[in-house]
């Protein structure tokens, strides 16, 4: 698998579409980890990117999902500019948080491993309307 520097918008387009599913959307998070987690070419057309808007929505998440106050330490966020598309990793007490963000729907995925209740705990979230990157000031 992790073949989706093949051919990007098509896997872009996959990705979102099961992003957007209104049941299953986990479909989105096993897409993510089988065909761009482990593609070094997707990886290296990424630029690292300083997001304080996007990392405090996912504080706020992962917080609501542990059900407790929580903080986000060696965050990594990562850009492709061309496709208004983020994503990245942090770590959450003693575990990973994952998330992709797709800025033109604004709706990203974030997965808790392990999760609260299971192998992963996911979530949907979008950036309230207020909250913008500060980039763009």
């Amino acid at each position: 698998m992790n073949t989706a520097s093949l051919n990007l918008p098509n896997h872009l387009n996959t990705l979102q579409l099961r992003l957007e599913h209104a049941t299953d959307y986990e479909l989105a998070l096993y897409y993510f980890l089988e065909e761009f987690a482990g593609d070094v070419k997707f990886i290296e057309q990424c630029q690292q990117e300083e997001a304080p808007h996007l990392l405090a929505v996912l504080k706020l998440v992962a917080a609501k999902a542990l059900g407790k106050p929580t903080s986000l330490d060696h965050s990594g966020v990562f850009r492709l500019h061309e496709f208004a598309f983020n994503h990245g990793n942090a770590q959450v007490g003693d575990r990973v948080l994952l998330f992709f963000y797709f800025e033109r729907i604004n709706t990203g995925l974030m997965a808790l491993i392990p999760g609260v209740r299971g192998a992963a705990e996911v979530a949907r979230f979008r950036l309230p309307d207020s909250l913008v990157n500060p980039k763009l000031n």
